[in-house]
């Protein structure tokens, strides 16, 4: 099973590892660094998402201990 992959220039080529026992994976420079961006961008979109839901815990258990603490005492 000989799979050739043909560039206009190989030299632009980024060898990614395709896993154990599989051949690598070839990317332009182009396509990497488009699927780099995309990452960025999601895991950007992640540490928003949590920082939110930290944020609106934070105030749910402060407003909580508030009303506890000054409220029952």
């Amino acid at each position: 099973m000989n799979q050739s992959h043909e560039h206009n220039n190989p030299s632009q080529d980024v060898c990614i590892p395709g896993g154990p026992g599989k051949p690598p994976l070839h990317f332009t420079r182009e396509e990497w660094e488009q699927y780099r961006q995309s990452d960025k961008a999601a895991a950007r979109s992640v540490v928003l998402l949590m920082g939110g839901i930290f944020t609106i815990g934070l105030a749910l258990y402060s407003t909580v201990a508030y009303i506890c603490w000054f409220k029952v005492m």
